[in-house]
């Protein structure tokens, strides 16, 4: 059994290598959304999108699979013999296959009849959706396929590689930006193309290093029913959820576009550019933590289990927090310096959708622990028919003519619900200890975003340098002052000792990670 120092040191090393790997990916992505943006022209990035975004609905399943997948993976790693971890492996990579079959059989059906009947698509440019579109199907089955192995990869917290490959990936797509820009084709066509090939470089690479590295992703053909029917089961309500969730993301860019058109698609997707390089820095925070919260649970060392859930949850949303603040502070003049062209409400997107996800951050070790239960049904229920709401009510508020950026608004004001009914979830289900969640996470939380706004409500804004120079030491004179906050009002005396010893530990062990 794992000593609970040690496993926090290896979830510090692992955020620190996750977070120079996004550090990385985000200026190249930043840089890439940029050219392409303006490579392909507002128009067609916003076709790409809208096209995209029917395929990020079937992906739901391949993103579940992968949330199951890793479950059950990490839940037998934590509790099981590494030949149980093999039958796993292999039973989960079969099911995956059964999946591809649904998700193709899908796309063609129901996906084709929605992209050819509901879509507004610009005059000329329907061929290029539809092999758009099937090259996204493609892309959404080989991820599928990949998944068994980007969860063997977190389960065993080998991060080195997790951080390296999306170095690789972003790599690549750096250098599909050059190419796009000499090709002489179909630049649309041509990009997804590119990028199909990029997906296809990561999953050898990924069943490469798993076929070497880890005796249980030995695939052997074995069917166990009692197996199937659990995962099944939870994929089934995972599924279930995600639909939820992410589908009145992509139902919101979906009715946007069906009330004002591709051009304010295109300010959707470079808000979603801007909040997934944001939130991506904890990400990488939740990635490194998620193994061993489920770890904890299945051993039923609950005391530890409440610990290490309350203290990620804290510092998931001050990561977030600290990479956000000073970008909304400046966002209009990092949209205008980061784009040609900015779209209308991009400004409005970026803003709403960096607050939905700060809810997120908060709550993440609690749907997590959830989820390391294995028992979602009903967690799952009563979440997707509150998410679903979203849909009638952007539809009620774009009919009644107000502005695109109250679909986001109403996803924001959900989420809040969301996140109280969450609470009582944990518990009744875990029997989480809410209240004292509530005094040393929730309060130290909202008492750091009070003083950080009141502070630079008092602080002139006026006259600012815009060049990246300018905006670079803003930002950095901003992270300064919110660490210096967050350090004085926003943690506990066992929490800063908490964070001094990982770091001691960290520059005095060579552990690998």
């Amino acid at each position: 059994m794992e000593d609970t120092a040690y496993s926090q040191s290896r979830i510090f090393k692992n955020t620190i290598l996750l977070s120079i790997r996004m550090l990385f990916t985000m200026v190249v992505s930043l840089y890439t959304s940029r050219v392409v943006l303006d490579v392909l022209g507002i128009e067609d990035y916003g076709l790409y999108g809208i096209v995209g975004g029917i395929v990020v609905l079937l992906s739901i399943v391949s993103n579940s699979m992968t949330s199951a997948t890793q479950r059950f993976i990490t839940y037998e790693l934590g509790n099981s013999t590494s030949e149980r971890v093999s039958d796993v492996f292999s039973m989960s990579l079969i099911a995956h296959i059964i999946i591809c079959f649904v998700v193709v059989l899908l796309g063609e059906t129901i996906g084709l009849w929605y992209l050819r009947t509901n879509l507004n698509i610009p005059e000329g440019r329907e061929v290029a959706a539809n092999i758009i579109y099937q090259i996204s199907l493609i892309s959404v089955v080989i991820n599928l396929i990949r998944s068994p192995y980007n969860a063997s990869v977190i389960a065993h917290e080998k991060m080195s590689f997790f951080a390296y490959m999306s170095i690789i990936d972003v790599t690549l797509k750096l250098a599909i930006v050059f190419i796009l820009i000499k090709i002489p084709f179909d630049k649309l066509v041509s990009y997804s193309l590119l990028i199909l090939a990029t997906n296809v470089v990561v999953l050898f690479c990924y069943r490469l290093y798993c076929g070497k590295k880890f005796d249980t992703c030995n695939f052997r053909f074995i069917i166990e029913k009692d197996y199937f029917k659990r995962l099944f089961s939870f994929l089934g309500w995972n599924v279930f959820g995600a639909t939820a969730s992410l589908g009145t993301q992509q139902a919101g860019n979906l009715i946007i576009n069906k009330f004002v058109g591709v051009a304010v698609n295109a300010a959707f997707g470079v808000a979603n550019q801007v909040n997934g390089v944001i939130n991506g820095f904890v990400s990488s925070f939740q990635v490194a933590y998620t193994p061993q919260i489920v770890k904890l649970y299945s051993q039923k060392r609950m005391e530890q289990f409440y610990s290490l859930s309350s203290r990620a949850a804290l510092l998931s949303f001050y990561l977030l927090f600290l990479v956000a603040f000073p970008i909304l502070l400046r966002i209009d003049d990092i949209l205008s310096l980061w784009l040609v062209e900015v779209p209308q409400y991009a400004g409005s997107f970026c803003a709403l959708m960096i607050a939905y996800s700060l809810i997120d951050a908060i709550q993440a070790p609690f749907w997590i622990g959830i989820n390391a239960t294995g028992d979602i049904k009903f967690y799952e229920i009563w979440l997707s028919l509150l998410l679903i709401l979203n849909i009638p009510f952007s539809i009620l508020a774009l009919r009644m003519g107000l502005a695109p950026y109250w679909v986001l608004i109403i996803r924001v004001a959900l989420n809040a619900v969301s996140a109280i009914l969450r609470c009582i979830h944990v518990r009744v289900q875990l029997l989480f200890p809410i209240r004292q969640y509530l005094t040393t996470v929730v309060a130290r939380a909202s008492l750091v975003v009070l003083v950080s706004f009141l502070l630079w409500r008092i602080i002139p804004h006026q006259g600012l340098n815009t060049s990246i120079i300018g905006l670079l030491l803003y930002y950095l004179v901003c992270l300064t002052i919110l660490a210096i906050l967050i350090w004085l009002i926003g943690m506990s005396k066992g929490d800063k000792s908490e964070i001094i010893n990982l770091v001691k530990s960290f520059f005095s062990t060579n552990e690998s990670v």
